[in-house]
């Protein structure tokens, strides 16, 4: 549950800080001019921003998970062969 919440929260804050740096964000509006009256400006998301940058937070979160399996593999192995070795040395 750990690994889970933690990799998916390092992916969100690492995928964002990415795709505001290496992806352009543009607001898009649209003026509206005379309608009923009166004329305003109508902001709109980037709609392919949000799309590539939830990619990009999928794809970070997913990666951090599979990082931290294998330190964890590795660190479970690591325990097991030095245990292994302690069960030789004491007999």
């Amino acid at each position: 549950m750990k690994k889970s919440f933690f990799s998916i929260a390092g992916g969100l804050i690492a995928g964002l800080i990415l795709a505001f740096i290496f992806f352009d964000y543009q607001t898009i509006t649209n003026e509206h001019i005379g309608l009923g009256g009166v004329d305003r400006m109508v902001k709109d998301m980037d709609f392919e921003f949000v799309f590539n940058a939830s990619l990009l937070v999928i794809g970070m979160s997913i990666f951090i998970y599979l990082i931290w399996s294998w330190v964890d593999r590795k660190k479970e192995e690591k325990f097991l062969k030095d245990y292994i070795n302690s069960r030789k040395r004491n007999n």
